[in-house]
């Protein structure tokens, strides 16, 4: 296990039918004890409010409310840090792609409120808060974002919980021409950290060209960052390598190829020390059957077999 490699984590791995507020904390500690042996960093996406009022208990939403409550009752059942979690914050929005204020706070309020639980149950089991995921690709939403993090920064710090946003746009800061190059040198200046979606460009021919491209790319963001603020940690969120299906980047997907991925962006977060997230602990059919590519249910490492059991993918 690479202390440098972490993966991304969402609960709902059953049929595309399954409600998603079906998995239990208890459903979810299972997971958790699967890929436990491979890693000690989970990155997730959402506090779970999606499609209730912003009134509704922060513990009464989606299914996502109770990863860090899992973890950090796996952490006290180990009596050590056996997870540290990224916890995300997904942007709530109207149908003009706009942050609906009131569902955006209450995803911020639980946020606040699962980490204060979890930190209390074991300390530093939640150690980040990720503003947003994929929103930041104008400057409008940029500075939405920016407000997100100035508003929560010094309450997050008091907490000992840093503040970042993870996005697929960051290369636009090394675009000095960029429509919204300078929403974004705002945005940095205020974050501890970023989390870069990097994937293999189009037509990668190996799995070790795609780990030698996101590489090149994610050196030219923290160069970039660095001049913006030295300060700001720049990581992965996001790389992987699809299993089967038809991708975005058109790879040759299969088993044997994410996992030879999978080992190789593994040793590359290893030598270059960069804290990565690989996506995705398991695979999510759904995905699948609401998008165009058939491949985004599965870039998992594992998945729910017929007999209801999580198999490795070998």
């Amino acid at each position: 296990m690479s202390e440098f490699l972490g993966v991304a984590f969402s609960p709902y791995v059953g049929p595309a039918n399954q409600l998603w507020n079906s998995y239990s904390q208890q459903d979810i500690v299972r997971m958790l004890e699967i890929i436990e042996p491979y890693f000690n960093k989970i990155s997730t996406y959402s506090m779970g409010y999606d499609g209730y009022p912003p009134t509704t208990l922060w513990n009464q939403v989606n299914s996502n409310c109770h990863i860090v409550g899992a973890a950090a009752q796996l952490n006290q059942l180990r009596g050590k840090i056996a997870f540290e979690v990224s916890q995300g914050i997904y942007q709530k929005t109207n149908q003009q792609q706009q942050i609906d204020m009131a569902l955006q706070q209450a995803e911020i309020d639980a946020a606040f409120a699962a980490a204060s639980l979890a930190n209390t149950s074991y300390p530093n089991t939640v150690t980040s808060f990720v503003f947003t995921n994929e929103y930041v690709s104008d400057d409008d939403k940029v500075n939405a974002v920016t407000q997100m993090i100035v508003t929560n920064k010094e309450k997050a710090h008091n907490f000992g919980i840093k503040v970042g946003v993870r996005s697929n746009t960051f290369g636009e800061i090394a675009n000095t021409n960029s429509t919204y190059y300078n929403e974004l040198k705002g945005l940095i200046q205020n974050c501890d950290f970023i989390q870069c979606n990097l994937y293999p460009p189009s037509h990668s021919v190996t799995p070790q060209d795609g780990v030698n491209a996101v590489g090149q790319a994610f050196y030219q963001i923290k160069t970039a960052v660095s001049d913006v603020n030295p300060q700001c940690e720049v990581m992965i969120g996001e790389t992987g390598w699809p299993s089967e299906g038809v991708s975005f980047n058109n790879t040759d997907n299969n088993v044997v190829n994410l996992l030879a991925y999978y080992e190789a962006i593994d040793k590359w977060a290893f030598e270059n020390q960069v804290i990565t997230y690989f996506f995705e602990a398991f695979d999510e059919p759904w995905k699948s059957n609401k998008l165009q590519f058939s491949a985004e249910g599965h870039y998992g490492l594992w998945y729910l077999n017929d007999q209801g059991d999580h198999q490795q993918k070998v």
